[in-house]
Protein backbone atom coordinates (compact mmCIF):
# COMPACT_ATOMS: atom_id res chain seq x y z
CA UNK A 1 0.00 0.00 0.00
CA UNK A 2 2.14 2.94 -1.24
CA UNK A 3 0.03 5.51 0.66
CA UNK A 4 1.59 4.21 3.89
CA UNK A 5 5.15 5.48 4.21
CA UNK A 6 6.29 4.04 7.54
CA UNK A 7 5.56 3.97 11.25
CA UNK A 8 4.72 7.44 12.53
CA UNK A 9 4.58 6.71 16.24
CA UNK A 10 3.97 4.06 18.88
CA UNK A 11 1.33 4.56 21.57
CA UNK A 12 2.46 3.35 24.98
CA UNK A 13 -0.37 3.61 27.49
CA UNK A 14 0.59 4.46 31.05
CA UNK A 15 -1.35 4.80 34.29
CA UNK A 16 0.57 7.83 35.58
CA UNK A 17 1.74 10.24 32.89
CA UNK A 18 3.99 12.29 35.18
CA UNK A 19 5.59 9.18 36.62
CA UNK A 20 6.09 7.74 33.13
CA UNK A 21 7.77 10.96 32.03
CA UNK A 22 10.22 10.65 34.93
CA UNK A 23 10.88 7.00 34.08
CA UNK A 24 11.72 7.69 30.44
CA UNK A 25 13.81 10.71 31.32
CA UNK A 26 15.80 8.39 33.58
CA UNK A 27 16.24 6.08 30.59
CA UNK A 28 18.03 8.92 28.83
CA UNK A 29 15.30 10.17 26.52
CA UNK A 30 14.68 13.86 25.89
CA UNK A 31 10.92 14.19 26.39
CA UNK A 32 8.68 16.77 24.75
CA UNK A 33 6.56 19.10 26.86
CA UNK A 34 3.18 17.74 27.85
CA UNK A 35 0.46 17.65 25.21
CA UNK A 36 -3.28 17.25 25.54
CA UNK A 37 -5.65 15.72 22.98
CA UNK A 38 -8.54 18.11 22.58
CA UNK A 39 -11.88 16.52 23.46
CA UNK A 40 -10.42 13.09 24.18
CA UNK A 41 -9.38 13.25 27.82
CA UNK A 42 -5.82 12.06 27.21
CA UNK A 43 -2.43 13.72 27.41
CA UNK A 44 1.01 12.68 26.27
CA UNK A 45 4.73 13.21 26.34
CA UNK A 46 6.92 11.93 23.55
CA UNK A 47 10.45 10.81 22.78
CA UNK A 48 11.08 12.16 19.28
CA UNK A 49 13.31 10.44 16.72
CA UNK A 50 13.94 11.77 13.19
CA UNK A 51 11.20 9.78 11.44
CA UNK A 52 9.13 8.40 14.30
CA UNK A 53 8.31 9.02 17.94
CA UNK A 54 7.44 7.02 21.04
CA UNK A 55 4.36 8.44 22.72
CA UNK A 56 3.56 7.93 26.38
CA UNK A 57 -0.19 8.49 26.65
CA UNK A 58 -2.35 8.66 29.77
CA UNK A 59 -5.77 9.80 30.89
CA UNK A 60 -5.83 13.37 32.19
CA UNK A 61 -9.62 13.85 32.33
CA UNK A 62 -11.65 10.74 33.21
CA UNK A 63 -15.03 12.22 32.25
CA UNK A 64 -13.83 13.52 28.89
CA UNK A 65 -12.07 10.25 28.14
CA UNK A 66 -15.18 8.20 28.91
CA UNK A 67 -17.25 10.34 26.53
CA UNK A 68 -15.02 10.27 23.45
CA UNK A 69 -15.59 7.85 20.61
CA UNK A 70 -11.98 7.28 19.55
CA UNK A 71 -11.19 5.29 22.70
CA UNK A 72 -13.58 2.56 21.54
CA UNK A 73 -11.31 1.79 18.60
CA UNK A 74 -8.49 0.74 20.93
CA UNK A 75 -8.07 -1.95 23.54
CA UNK A 76 -6.59 0.10 26.34
CA UNK A 77 -4.22 -1.31 28.90
CA UNK A 78 -0.63 -0.49 29.75
CA UNK A 79 2.39 -0.89 27.54
CA UNK A 80 2.24 -0.83 23.76
CA UNK A 81 -1.41 -0.57 22.70
CA UNK A 82 -1.37 0.89 19.19
CA UNK A 83 0.80 1.71 16.18
CA UNK A 84 0.19 4.82 14.10
CA UNK A 85 1.46 4.53 10.53
CA UNK A 86 2.41 7.55 8.48
CA UNK A 87 0.70 8.75 5.32
CA UNK A 88 1.50 11.71 3.10
CA UNK A 89 -2.01 12.46 1.88
CA UNK A 90 -5.12 11.40 3.78
CA UNK A 91 -7.54 11.58 0.85
CA UNK A 92 -5.20 9.56 -1.36
CA UNK A 93 -4.75 7.01 1.42
CA UNK A 94 -8.53 6.60 1.72
CA UNK A 95 -8.81 6.04 -2.04
CA UNK A 96 -6.08 3.43 -2.10
CA UNK A 97 -7.36 1.61 0.95
CA UNK A 98 -10.83 1.44 -0.55
CA UNK A 99 -9.38 0.21 -3.84
CA UNK A 100 -7.74 -2.56 -1.82
CA UNK A 101 -11.16 -3.55 -0.48
CA UNK A 102 -10.85 -1.94 2.95
CA UNK A 103 -13.99 0.08 3.79
CA UNK A 104 -12.36 2.96 5.64
CA UNK A 105 -14.19 6.11 6.63
CA UNK A 106 -13.17 9.65 5.69
CA UNK A 107 -10.20 11.16 7.57
CA UNK A 108 -10.88 12.55 11.03
CA UNK A 109 -9.38 15.65 12.56
CA UNK A 110 -7.27 15.37 15.70
CA UNK A 111 -5.70 18.26 17.57
CA UNK A 112 -3.23 18.40 20.42
CA UNK A 113 -2.42 21.32 22.69
CA UNK A 114 1.33 21.41 23.34
CA UNK A 115 2.66 23.22 26.40
CA UNK A 116 5.79 24.59 24.72
CA UNK A 117 8.19 27.19 26.13
CA UNK A 118 6.71 29.87 23.90
CA UNK A 119 3.16 29.11 25.06
CA UNK A 120 0.38 26.65 24.33
CA UNK A 121 0.50 25.59 20.67
CA UNK A 122 -2.13 23.73 18.67
CA UNK A 123 -0.76 20.86 16.57
CA UNK A 124 -3.15 19.24 14.09
CA UNK A 125 -3.40 15.83 12.44
CA UNK A 126 -5.56 13.78 10.11
CA UNK A 127 -6.20 10.21 11.17
CA UNK A 128 -7.83 7.29 9.39
CA UNK A 129 -9.23 4.47 11.49
CA UNK A 130 -8.87 0.99 10.04
CA UNK A 131 -11.70 -1.56 10.05
CA UNK A 132 -11.64 -4.27 12.70
CA UNK A 133 -9.35 -7.12 11.70
CA UNK A 134 -7.24 -5.04 9.32
CA UNK A 135 -4.33 -5.17 11.78
CA UNK A 136 -5.08 -8.24 13.91
CA UNK A 137 -1.87 -8.18 15.96
CA UNK A 138 -2.30 -4.69 17.41
CA UNK A 139 -4.52 -1.67 16.89
CA UNK A 140 -3.28 0.37 13.95
CA UNK A 141 -4.39 3.64 12.38
CA UNK A 142 -3.06 6.10 9.82
CA UNK A 143 -1.78 9.53 10.77
CA UNK A 144 -0.79 12.62 8.76
CA UNK A 145 0.78 15.66 10.41
CA UNK A 146 -0.64 19.02 9.36
CA UNK A 147 1.71 21.03 11.59
CA UNK A 148 4.90 18.91 11.72
CA UNK A 149 7.12 21.88 12.51
CA UNK A 150 5.57 22.17 15.97
CA UNK A 151 6.74 18.78 17.19
CA UNK A 152 9.67 17.76 14.97
CA UNK A 153 12.21 20.10 16.53
CA UNK A 154 15.99 19.54 16.42
CA UNK A 155 16.36 20.15 20.16
CA UNK A 156 14.06 17.22 20.90
CA UNK A 157 15.96 14.75 18.68
CA UNK A 158 19.12 14.51 20.80
CA UNK A 159 18.98 11.96 23.61
CA UNK A 160 21.47 11.23 26.37
CA UNK A 161 21.07 7.50 25.68
CA UNK A 162 22.19 7.98 22.06
CA UNK A 163 18.86 6.94 20.50
CA UNK A 164 18.85 7.43 16.72
CA UNK A 165 15.95 5.53 15.17
CA UNK A 166 13.23 2.95 15.74
CA UNK A 167 14.51 -0.38 14.41
CA UNK A 168 11.74 -2.86 15.16
CA UNK A 169 8.68 -3.63 17.25
CA UNK A 170 8.04 -7.22 18.31
CA UNK A 171 4.52 -8.20 19.35
CA UNK A 172 3.62 -11.59 20.85
CA UNK A 173 0.59 -13.19 19.17
CA UNK A 174 -0.88 -16.67 19.28
CA UNK A 175 -0.86 -17.31 15.53
CA UNK A 176 1.56 -15.14 13.52
CA UNK A 177 1.09 -17.10 10.29
CA UNK A 178 -2.68 -16.72 10.51
CA UNK A 179 -2.29 -12.93 10.57
CA UNK A 180 0.06 -12.61 7.61
CA UNK A 181 -2.64 -12.30 4.96
CA UNK A 182 -4.24 -9.31 6.69
CA UNK A 183 -0.94 -7.41 6.51
CA UNK A 184 -0.38 -8.39 2.88
CA UNK A 185 -3.76 -6.89 2.07
CA UNK A 186 -2.97 -3.69 3.96
CA UNK A 187 0.67 -3.17 2.92
CA UNK A 188 1.21 -5.33 -0.16
CA UNK A 189 2.61 -8.86 -0.50
CA UNK A 190 6.21 -7.68 -0.62
CA UNK A 191 5.95 -6.20 2.87
CA UNK A 192 5.43 -9.56 4.61
CA UNK A 193 7.92 -12.39 5.04
CA UNK A 194 7.53 -15.61 7.00
CA UNK A 195 10.24 -17.70 8.63
CA UNK A 196 8.88 -20.77 10.41
CA UNK A 197 6.50 -19.31 13.02
CA UNK A 198 7.87 -15.76 12.71
CA UNK A 199 6.20 -13.10 10.56
CA UNK A 200 8.05 -9.87 9.72
CA UNK A 201 6.05 -6.95 8.38
CA UNK A 202 8.07 -4.12 6.81
CA UNK A 203 6.51 -0.69 7.33
CA UNK A 204 8.84 1.79 5.70
CA UNK A 205 12.24 1.36 7.33
CA UNK A 206 10.91 -0.40 10.44
CA UNK A 207 9.94 -4.02 11.09
CA UNK A 208 6.82 -5.15 12.93
CA UNK A 209 7.69 -8.66 14.13
CA UNK A 210 4.91 -11.08 15.06
CA UNK A 211 6.04 -14.01 17.12
CA UNK A 212 4.50 -16.62 19.38
CA UNK A 213 4.78 -15.91 23.11
CA UNK A 214 6.86 -19.06 23.63
CA UNK A 215 9.39 -17.82 21.08
CA UNK A 216 9.93 -14.41 22.67
CA UNK A 217 12.48 -15.79 25.13
CA UNK A 218 14.60 -17.12 22.29
CA UNK A 219 14.48 -13.81 20.42
CA UNK A 220 14.79 -11.55 23.46
CA UNK A 221 16.46 -13.34 26.36
CA UNK A 222 16.29 -11.71 29.80
CA UNK A 223 13.18 -9.68 28.88
CA UNK A 224 10.37 -12.13 29.60
CA UNK A 225 8.72 -11.92 33.05
CA UNK A 226 8.16 -15.25 34.77
CA UNK A 227 4.57 -14.80 35.92
CA UNK A 228 3.10 -12.41 33.34
CA UNK A 229 2.38 -12.36 29.60
CA UNK A 230 5.36 -11.34 27.46
CA UNK A 231 5.49 -7.61 26.69
CA UNK A 232 6.04 -6.01 23.33
CA UNK A 233 9.72 -5.35 22.65
CA UNK A 234 10.77 -2.03 21.12
CA UNK A 235 14.26 -1.96 19.60
CA UNK A 236 15.92 1.43 19.18
CA UNK A 237 19.14 1.93 17.25
CA UNK A 238 21.83 3.79 19.19
CA UNK A 239 25.11 5.44 18.25
CA UNK A 240 27.53 3.85 20.72
CA UNK A 241 26.98 0.87 23.01
CA UNK A 242 29.52 1.90 25.64
CA UNK A 243 28.23 5.46 25.87
CA UNK A 244 24.63 4.34 26.25
CA UNK A 245 25.60 1.77 28.88
CA UNK A 246 27.39 4.45 30.87
CA UNK A 247 24.29 6.68 30.84
CA UNK A 248 22.04 3.86 32.05
CA UNK A 249 24.50 2.78 34.73
CA UNK A 250 24.92 6.33 36.02
CA UNK A 251 21.14 6.60 36.37
CA UNK A 252 20.89 3.19 38.08
CA UNK A 253 18.74 1.67 35.32
CA UNK A 254 18.91 -2.15 35.41
CA UNK A 255 19.95 -3.64 32.06
CA UNK A 256 21.54 -6.69 30.51
CA UNK A 257 24.31 -6.32 27.97
CA UNK A 258 25.54 -8.48 25.12
CA UNK A 259 27.92 -7.77 22.24
CA UNK A 260 25.54 -5.52 20.30
CA UNK A 261 22.70 -4.49 22.57
CA UNK A 262 21.42 -3.37 25.97
CA UNK A 263 18.15 -4.87 27.22
CA UNK A 264 15.80 -3.16 29.68
CA UNK A 265 12.82 -4.99 31.16
CA UNK A 266 9.25 -3.79 30.84
CA UNK A 267 9.07 -3.11 34.58
CA UNK A 268 11.61 -0.31 34.05
CA UNK A 269 10.13 1.15 30.83
CA UNK A 270 6.38 1.59 31.45
CA UNK A 271 5.19 -1.80 30.21
CA UNK A 272 7.32 -2.23 27.10
CA UNK A 273 10.67 -3.96 27.00
CA UNK A 274 13.42 -1.85 25.42
CA UNK A 275 16.46 -2.95 23.46
CA UNK A 276 19.15 -0.41 22.55
CA UNK A 277 21.08 -1.89 19.62
CA UNK A 278 24.01 -0.85 17.43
Amino acid sequence: MPAITGIDHLLIDVEDLEGAHATWHRLGFTMTPRGRHVGRGTGNQCAMLPQVYLELIGIVDEAEYAANAFRRTRVRGTGLTAVAVAMDDADEAVRRLRDAGLPVEAPRDLSRLLEADEGVLGSRFHIILLPEGTSPAITMFLCAHLTPELIHRPAWLTHDNGALALQSVAVPVADPAGMAEAYRRLLGPGAVTMTDALVTVRIGGTSLVLTRPQDMEMLFPYLQPEDAPPPAVVTVRIANLNASAEVLAARHVPFRRDLRSLAIGSEDACGVALVFAV
